[in-house]
């Protein structure tokens, strides 16, 4: 199909042409009073003119397409010879279109390289238009004949780089509006600290992720949307502006609108660090008014959380725009997710009050413009950045400026002994073999354990004589040997049972192992229910494990409650 700005050119030079012709037969026309009574002779004439301009076209279009054929070539041979340059030149303004037919080949705009145009008196790919039937002796445009290197541009080729947000992994994060996985990405520089960012963009209708301008996260508002009722968008073609109102609907246009858009990343095991956003709106009559609220997630601590206000500045004017960054962090600080909502409502009533309160006002263009900053206010009207941090973090044990093995009596500078009891009488003997001798360095043991700092930096008698003592009462000999292991070599073996992680707790958190008491929170945090949940509270409290503590307060209240 040939481009319309070039059929357009040819068909208003064709009819300019007819115009002229017109006017200068209806003069004549008008000044000869035989006009009537020469018709006769006259359709008579053009009867044979007509069986001679037969012949006069079959030549015509042999010659032209010899013309054709020679221009080809040559044009041919000038673009393999600027092959390697065509891409940077400047495309050339369509000059007028030539009269001859000897000038068939021009630079066209759209293409932006030399090309070929046939004409025919016939075409079955355009509209019947005047042109086509005039007496002007230009036939309308039927085809072009591209270069043989010619490459049909793409919307997307550009020398400007485009930003691309870092995924960690392909794991889910969290859920937006509780059906789209969300990712995170890790913070520089900064340990356990990781962002998740949505934005709307009301120019493409889009929503995009961690600032990945390069694929759309979701492709429609509603998409992204929670909640809703009465909220539509808006073109306005006259403006070329876009924005969210109310319905312009007879029945619905006085009525209140509202938006919500949800954030959960309890399936990430993340909670809430810090939060901004920012909010793009605007009214535009002082009896509107547009309204955020936030509140974070039910949990059990809190199973019925309120809407919290966003505050703003008030209203000064009848048109009053806003584009701000709110750092929303008090509210929903340490918890899994929130819930953000828009209300809209009010304004002087008449048939544009749905348009006096609108949501991310911005420029209408059906693409994104390329190279766009995702950091300019403009960008984005909702821009949602979400610092996340792991809701049980686990901390690497402590490094050494050198290694140590575990029972090297050579490189020993402290023993722990390991006493049996043999019976339950409290003056029963102790049994004490080879085998319960455990040759340790206290260097080690003071910087991966807070128990054992304590105890080499004192003046106790276990730091004098460079030895400890312990029985099974105070631990068992097995939960001893994982423990010391550990702390050397970072490692724990493959337990199984609740019952058993609950052990290693207990022991770690007497020893004050704080990498050690992270790892087991993780594992009975996985055994979490609604059944256990009292049970790991209580457990949580006795043995200072205050993470594990966190998720049981802000564990998902059942749904049935």
């Amino acid at each position: 199909m040939i481009p319309n700005i070039i059929y357009n050119l040819l068909n208003r030079n064709s009819s300019n042409n007819n115009s002229s012709n017109n006017d200068s037969n209806e003069n004549s026309n008008n000044n000869n009073p035989n006009n009537n009574l020469n018709d006769n002779s006259i359709n008579t004439q053009n009867i044979n003119n007509n069986e001679h301009d037969n012949g006069f076209h079959s030549s015509h279009s042999t010659l032209l397409e010899q013309q054709i054929a020679s221009q080809l070539r040559e044009q041919s041979r000038q673009l393999r010879e600027q092959q390697q340059q065509h891409d940077e030149q400047a495309s050339s303004i369509i000059p007028p279109i030539p009269n001859s037919t000897s000038q068939s080949v021009f630079t066209n705009l759209r293409f932006g390289q030399p090309v070929c145009i046939l004409r025919a008196p016939e075409d079955s790919n355009f509209p019947s238009t005047h042109a086509d039937q005039n007496s002007s002796g230009q036939l309308p445009l039927s085809t072009i004949l591209l270069p043989p290197n010619y490459i049909p541009s793409r919307e997307n080729d550009s020398n400007e780089q485009t930003e691309i947000a870092k995924v960690s992994d392909e794991s889910r994060g969290g859920l937006f509006v509780d059906k789209f996985p969300l990712h995170v990405i890790p913070v520089e520089g900064k340990d356990h600290l990781f962002m998740n960012r949505i934005s709307y963009n009301t120019q493409t209708d889009a929503y995009y992720e961690n600032g990945n301008l390069s694929n759309k996260y979701l492709k429609k508002w509603k998409e992204g949307a929670y909640q809703w009722d009465n909220i539509e968008t808006k073109i306005e073609y006259d403006w070329m502006k876009t924005y969210l109102a109310r319905s312009p609907t007879d029945d619905r246009m006085n009525d209140d609108g509202n938006i919500s858009w949800k954030f959960d990343y309890r399936v990430g095991e993340y909670v809430i660090n810090s939060l901004n956003i920012r909010l793009s709106f605007g009214t535009f009559d002082n009896l509107a008014s547009v309204h955020w609220f936030i509140k974070p997630l039910p949990t059990m601590k809190n199973k019925d959380p309120t809407w919290q206000s966003i505050q703003f500045d008030p209203y000064t004017e009848s048109r009053h725009e806003v584009n701000e960054i709110k750092d929303l962090t008090q509210f929903v600080k340490n918890e899994y997710g929130f819930i953000l909502e828009a209300r809209l409502s009010g304004g002087e009533e008449d048939e544009v009050i749905w348009q006096k309160t609108q949501l991310f006002r911005q420029n209408w263009n059906r693409i994104l413009a390329r190279g766009v900053d995702v950091e300019n206010d403009e960008t984005f009207g909702l821009d949602v950045k979400v610092e996340l941090k792991p809701d049980i973090i686990m901390d690497p044990l402590p490094e050494l400026s050198e290694s140590f093995v575990l029972n090297d009596e050579s490189t020993s500078d402290f023993i722990i002994h390991y006493e049996i009891s043999s019976g339950d009488n409290p003056g029963a003997e102790t049994i004490t073999s080879s085998n319960n001798y455990f040759y340790v360095h206290s260097k080690l043991l003071s910087k991966r354990s807070d128990y054992f700092n304590a105890l080499f930096g004192s003046k106790m008698v276990e730091s004098q004589s460079k030895s400890l003592t312990l029985t099974d009462s105070d631990i068992s000999y097995e939960s001893l040997e994982i423990i010391l292991n550990y702390l050397y070599k970072g490692t724990l073996p493959n337990i199984k049972s609740f019952d058993e992680w609950t052990t290693l707790l207990r022991y770690a958190s007497r020893f004050l192992i704080s990498t050690l008491i992270q790892r087991c929170e993780k594992a009975l945090k996985g055994y979490l229910n609604h059944d256990n949940l009292s049970e790991i509270e209580k457990i949580a409290n006795e043995y200072g494990a205050e993470q594990l503590l966190q998720c049981c307060k802000y564990f998902e209240p059942s749904r049935n409650n």
